[in-house]
């Protein structure tokens, strides 16, 4: 993982590549800050087990849950790496919330998104 001199964890490919060797086997979270004084708690779930039928698009064995605590959750593609801040604003929590911190959580998930499909194709 990258961390800040608060060891906080940041972006960087260290992190993402980080964070993607552990999914599967764990699930991960992580006490992750955009360096600009937002600190956010963030779990990262890749093919839980699932029961039942799921409904708005989620698909457990092919998608990335990321869940921010205390903010929101959603479930994201593997296929995809270049997802634009606004949409992981809308689906996290409210349009708009993340404010500064929109750019760097993108660049968080879809680097994360980026080292699994990677290693999945």
């Amino acid at each position: 993982m990258n961390y800040d001199t608060y060891g906080e964890v940041i972006n960087g490919s260290e992190t993402y590549r980080g964070i993607a060797e552990e999914l599967g086997e764990n699930a991960v979270i992580v006490g992750w800050t955009d360096g600009n004084g937002t600190h956010f708690d963030i779990l990262f779930t890749l093919a839980p087990l699932a029961y039942g039928t799921f409904q708005g698009g989620i698909h457990p064995r092919r998608d990335l849950f990321v869940s921010i605590m205390r903010v929101g959750s959603f479930a994201f593609e593997v296929n995809e790496a270049d997802t634009h801040p606004g949409y992981y604003a809308e689906k996290l929590g409210r349009a708009g919330f993340f404010g500064s911190a929109a750019d760097p959580l993108a660049a968080l998930i879809n680097g994360v998104r980026e080292q699994l499909y990677g290693r999945t194709h």
